[in-house]
């Protein structure tokens, strides 16, 4: 039965890059990373369950990326915000769900997929806006504010770094990632751990310019 399944599966890829997109010319095929593996076809789990965002809470909104990341990403699940991955995470990520998106395609024909050069503009997109990873450094045993920042803050995405916003910008970050955190179903800090977690941002942001 196994068997089965693994064959129907492959047989399933194989289609699929022989559809990856209408219009893609065969050179443009060849840039694209080779199949991920089976693990395409967790369509029940796309990514997990990402926070609800409207399109005007995606970064440069009214950008070509974000309009692309807002309308074809949210076929299957909640549009993802750039702040979710690092930089260097985001090719492969990507990558993995557009190979989703023409398994959808090749089954559904009304489901939309990218062109090549959208697909780069949706991936430069989510890597210019990408979260910037706190220094390692920084999460000291002693600090009971960085703890309770590393605690909570990890549940979701990488830890940011503290500097990438300046202090009187964290309240209203903080607040925005708490509304997420409760929408995901994640533990939401008390607010006593969001007075901590603010000490720790506000001590270590950017400064002013």
């Amino acid at each position: 039965m196994k068997k089965s399944i693994w064959f129907i599966h492959m047989l399933t890829l194989i289609f699929a890059f022989g559809t990856l997109s209408s219009g893609w010319s065969e050179e443009e095929k060849k840039t694209v990373p080779e199949e991920p593996g089976l693990e395409v076809f967790h369509f029940g789990n796309m990514g997990g369950l990402l926070p609800t965002l409207t399109e005007d809470m995606l970064p440069d909104s009214k950008s070509e990326g974000a309009k692309l990341i807002f309308d074809l990403c949210s076929q299957c699940h909640n549009s993802p915000g750039p702040g979710l991955h690092i930089k260097e995470d985001w090719k492969n990520i990507f990558w993995r769900m557009n190979w989703r998106m023409h398994l959808m395609n090749a089954q559904f024909k009304s489901f939309r997929v990218p062109t090549y050069a959208q697909s780069h503009i949706m991936l430069q997109y989510l890597m210019d806006h990408a979260i910037k990873p706190l220094r390692s450094n920084m999460i000291s045993d002693k600090d009971e504010n960085a703890q309770v920042f590393n605690k909570v803050c990890m549940q979701c995405h990488t830890l940011p770094d503290p500097a990438q916003h300046q202090a009187d910008s964290w309240s209203a970050t903080v607040a925005r990632m708490k509304g997420h955190m409760q929408s995901m179903g994640r533990y939401v800090p008390s607010d006593e751990e969001i007075v901590r977690i603010l000490t720790f941002l506000k001590a270590n942001a950017g400064k002013d310019p």
